[in-house]
């Protein structure tokens, strides 16, 4: 089965660090959904909620904001702020 690396980090701590198989987040420009083998993107987060899936198993955080990146099949989210 295909994952994907996410990384979700503010500057006080690692929030996550693991493979999963899907990761939602609400950018500037809406609504955003990656999945494995993600061509390489850079975006700006907004208030919302960061959705990852493993196995079918949903888990979710909020944040204040932030920016996104993904590049060699890795998501990294620096947040500003876990609500």
């Amino acid at each position: 089965i295909m994952s994907i690396k996410l990384e979700i980090i503010t500057s006080e701590k690692n929030v996550f660090s693991g493979d999963v198989d899907y990761v939602g987040v609400k950018s500037a420009d809406g609504e955003l959904g990656i999945l494995p083998k993600h061509v390489p993107l850079i975006t700006e987060l907004v208030e919302g909620k960061v959705t990852w899936r493993l196995n079918s198993k949903n888990e979710e955080v909020n944040i204040s904001g932030g920016f996104l990146e993904v590049v060699n099949n890795t998501v990294t989210i620096l947040a500003d702020r876990i609500n």
